[in-house]
């Protein structure tokens, strides 16, 4: 290989994002000069956290799963801009803009940014790999030191978002204009670099529909990371004749409107079977406990709350399908792990995902409540077909789409972007 070692560097953002075991990968394959993130877990807060009684909260839990297998020298941190940004909420009760208080916590991410950039320009980094929004005023030093610029996008366009919500899922027929706030900085973001990576073909389109230089667009599906197949049960049961159960759904995500809950809860009421369970994880707004009150209320339903990664491997494990029917994403991370754990999927096209109607499981039109309830009697009535499905998901995730996979597209990524 011609390229210099450790020439990449990788900007994760906020939170336990994707990107850390991207920098990770690149880690191990001697191609990170540095990694910048929000909050990282040090070795002393690890050992503090684990301690009882601090190990059973599951929001620390959450902190200290960031952890991947990084050199702490190589890992350089924002935290006043993650502090800043996760206070939004509660300063928009005082009359502060939240929106403006994010985009302050991007510029603040950025500006720090740029003195790592310039270290490692000096040690040789050639690729400076951002996350959308957190790139900033970064992105511009990293172009004056001649590196190639490539932001990581992993949701649709952001002008297109809202309508996309507010249409549920369709295209809209005039082009809609540019966002403001948080996602007008994100924009502005993709803009301003040399190359786009997003996490699906569906993602693509919505550029494209958007007018955007096709030729500055990369598609590289996620892999599912190595933490989620270390908590994964070794062992599942698959729906036969024989099990004296009901079928049972899954829903994991935000419980709202934009993950396509509206069309589950209208489904559900059609499909009265009793053969049937919806287990429902993720966070649950205050608006959408109204607004799916009955669809909470309905026996056959369970909510669980905002699991671990631990809980959420085991609920997924002993689910049938998972059910996904979303009006908008990039490229959803819980179905990668919902066929890992040998779910069969019903999801939309604009789940971004790479089911395959009739091989993965079913594919439905985005808003169409008749498909979906054709979905769950097709389910019904035949669950061993799903079965089978899900059998060769769990096969396709375990040999095609693992972190490493992951590691392998982006190295090769990176060369041909050296390269050219």
């Amino acid at each position: 290989m011609n390229q210099k070692p450790n020439d990449v560097i990788v900007s994760a953002g906020h939170k336990n994002f994707h990107m850390l075991f991207t920098a990770s990968e690149m880690h191990k394959r001697g191609r990170l000069s540095q990694v910048i993130c929000g909050a990282y877990p040090t070795a002393l807060e690890k050992e503090l956290l684990n301690s009882w009684p601090l190990k059973y909260s599951r929001k620390l839990n959450r902190f200290i799963n960031r952890t991947e297998k990084l050199p702490l020298d190589k890992v350089s941190q924002s935290r006043y801009s993650e502090i800043l940004s996760s206070l939004s909420g509660l300063l928009s009760k005082f009359g502060l803009d939240k929106e403006e208080i994010n985009v302050r916590a991007f510029k603040i991410y950025g500006k720090k940014s740029e003195k790592i950039v310039q270290k490692a320009a000096l040690k040789g980094a050639k690729i400076y790999h951002y996350r959308a929004g957190f790139g900033q005023s970064s992105v511009s030093l990293a172009k004056k030191l001649d590196m190639k610029t490539i932001c990581d996008h992993s949701i649709v366009h952001p002008s297109l978002l809202k309508p996309l919500i507010d249409l549920k899922g369709k295209f809209p027929d005039v082009l809609p204009d540019r966002p403001s706030g948080i996602w007008g900085a994100v924009l502005d973001d993709i803009e301003q670099a040399d190359l786009v990576v997003v996490n699906s073909d569906f993602v693509a389109e919505t550029f494209k529909y958007m007018g955007f230089d096709a030729s500055r667009i990369n598609v590289v599906y996620q892999g599912v990371e190595d933490k989620f197949f270390n908590v994964l049960p070794k062992n599942r049961e698959y729906y036969t004749e024989n099990i004296n159960r009901p079928i049972r759904l899954l829903f994991a995500g935000g419980i709202i409107a934009r993950k396509g809950v509206d069309e589950i809860s209208s489904a559900l009421k059609e499909v009265t079977s009793n053969n049937i369970e919806l287990h429902l994880a993720g966070s649950l707004p205050d608006d959408s406990k109204q607004r799916y009150s009955e669809l909470l209320a309905d026996s056959r339903v369970s909510y669980h709350g905002v699991l671990s990664q631990k809980e959420i491997a085991k609920l997924m494990s002993e689910s049938d399908i998972f059910l996904f029917p979303s009006r908008a994403e990039g490229s959803a991370r819980v179905i990668f792990e919902s066929m890992a754990a040998g779910c069969a999927v019903i999801c939309t096209k604009n789940s971004g995902s790479i089911v395959k109607d009739g091989i993965n499981g079913t594919i439905i039109p985005i808003n169409n409540q008749e498909k979906l309830i054709e979905a769950l009697n097709d389910v019904l009535s035949n669950p061993l077909k799903y079965s089978e499905f899900g059998k060769s998901n769990k096969k396709l995730i375990s040999k095609s789409y693992t972190q490493s996979n992951y590691g392998d597209g982006f190295e090769k990524f990176y060369s041909q972007v050296i390269k050219n």
